[in-house]
Formats: structure tokens, sequence, C-alpha cells
């Protein structure tokens, strides 16, 4: 009864809008991109968004968003390349801002604030001083319900996240995070669906020359990064002695005018280079 409620609620929303706007952005690259040892081929892709918002006379807020594209673009982060799609079948997230507080409504698609690979089909959020919240959930028996809890003031921030998936385990994610000038310390406890338990220790070094170096702890597996930026020029090397002692190593040159050469490999074999853009 409680979902079919909140549903109602937003549903119910309405005014007169008096203005709206359209804005349109985009990413796209080509370059070179061999997984895992293979040769070498050559991608290319583009990958544009559109954001349309307004507002009403009485101060009510609405925007979404449609986003399409073509070919495969990197991600640099993942060392791997995402295929694009006109998204013709994918289902819009309306956003309605009311009061201070933001609903956001798709079928299906508004991602569990724990899992985003589980999606729900309303979401509601705010803030409330230094609190901020975030609850999802779906009108069906089965779709799970989760909440998030944030909290930030001066140096210390930290928060809490839980979601039920309905005859699974609950999962949950405590964090804390403490600033001491350039040194920050964070802290995670996590508990997954199947009721296993995660700790992580970060520790992180932000220097005045523009290196950072951090080190990570989680379950006996140290992990180690170095990232460095000067001018147009940046360099990160991330590495740890899991089993198969992960590595990777990237480089980025910032070219002017939204492009970006970007070089990269990995404990793998996987490697690229290529140009990025957006507008």
């Amino acid at each position: 009864m409680k979902k079919v409620l909140l549903a109602t609620s937003a549903l119910t929303l309405s005014a007169g809008f008096a203005s709206a706007d359209v804005s349109m952005s985009g990413t796209g690259g080509a370059g070179l991109f061999g997984a895992a040892g293979a040769d070498l081929s050559v991608y290319s892709g583009v990958d544009l968004g559109f954001s349309l918002s307004g507002a009403s006379d009485n101060g009510m807020t609405f925007s979404t968003s449609i986003d399409m594209g073509a070919g495969q673009t990197l991600d640099v982060g993942d060392f791997e390349l995402d295929t694009q799609d006109m998204g013709t079948d994918a289902t819009p997230v309306i956003s309605i801002g009311v009061a201070g507080v933001t609903i956001t409504m798709a079928q299906d698609d508004i991602d569990d604030l724990y899992d985003d690979d589980i999606g729900g089909d309303i979401g509601v959020s705010g803030a409330m001083g230094d609190l901020t919240y975030s609850i999802v959930t779906g009108l069906e028996d089965s779709d799970p319900t989760s909440i998030s809890i944030g909290y930030s003031a001066g140096a210390i921030s930290g928060s809490v996240v839980s979601s039920d998936s309905g005859d699974a385990e609950d999962a949950s994610t405590v964090s804390v995070s403490y600033a001491m000038g350039d040194i920050t310390v964070s802290v995670e406890a996590d508990t997954d669906r199947t009721g296993a338990d995660t700790s992580t220790t970060t520790i992180s070094y932000a220097m005045s020359d523009g290196m950072t170096v951090s080190v990570e702890e989680s379950e006996g597996v140290v992990e180690g990064s170095v990232s460095y930026s000067s001018g147009a020029i940046s360099v990160g090397v991330t590495a740890n002695d899991a089993t198969n002692e992960e590595w990777e190593a990237t480089m980025a040159y910032d070219l002017g005018g939204g492009a970006t050469f970007n070089i990269g490999t990995n404990q793998d074999d996987t490697t690229f280079a290529g140009v990025g853009f957006s507008f």
C-alpha cells in the first residue's frame, strides 16, 4: 500500500510550466584497441545525450534525458570498449523537483542504491541540513527497497546504504571518511546479498606537486596507486598483490578544445591508444 501511495503522490503533481530548456552534449573517439593480447583493431564511436528541463510558475522543476549513439567508445577506467546504440528501447527517467525533494520515475530503471544492476520504479531524494537521503523502491512485491543516508560536516563524511530484495538476503554498506589536510582516511564495511562481509581501508595523500598516492587494504589484498598531473599530462599506475598480481598504467594528454589522447596497458596485455573528444 505504501508503494502505491508513493506512486500516486508522484503522479498527481501537476502545474503549468512556464519555461523549458533543451541541451545536447556528447563524447566520442577513435583509436586502436587490443584485448588480452589480441591483435590491435580500430574502434570508433559516439555517444550523444539530450537533456530537457523546465520549471513551473510555482517553482516545480522537471527534467529528463535521452541517450543515443553508434559504434564503440573507449572506457579508460575499465580497459574495455562500450557498445553504443540508438537507445530507442530505453525507458527515460523523469525527475520532478518540488520543495527541495526530487522524485524520479521509470519502470525498473531507477538504480538500486546498493547494486545498480537492480532497478526500481520510483526514487525520492533530498537533504535536511548536513544530512542527505535517498529511497528507491518498486510497485511489485519482488522489487527491492533501498535506503541511503549521508552525512557531511567539515572534515568528516559518512554514509549508510541498505537494500532488501524479496527473498534474498539484505545488503548494506557503511562508510566513513576523514580528511586531515592533504591526507584522507576512509573505512568501509560491506555485507552483500550472500551474507559475505568485506572491510576496506584506504589512505590517500595528495601532494602539492600534482602527485597523489593511495594505499588500499581489503581482505588481505593490498593495492597501491600513484597518479601525477602537470599541465596537459596525466599519468596513473595501479597495482595489487592479489594472486594474479593485477596492474595497469595509463597516460592522458589534453589536446585542447575538448580532445584528449589516451594510452594504456595492463597485466592482461590489454592495450589501447586513441583520441577522445567531448562537446
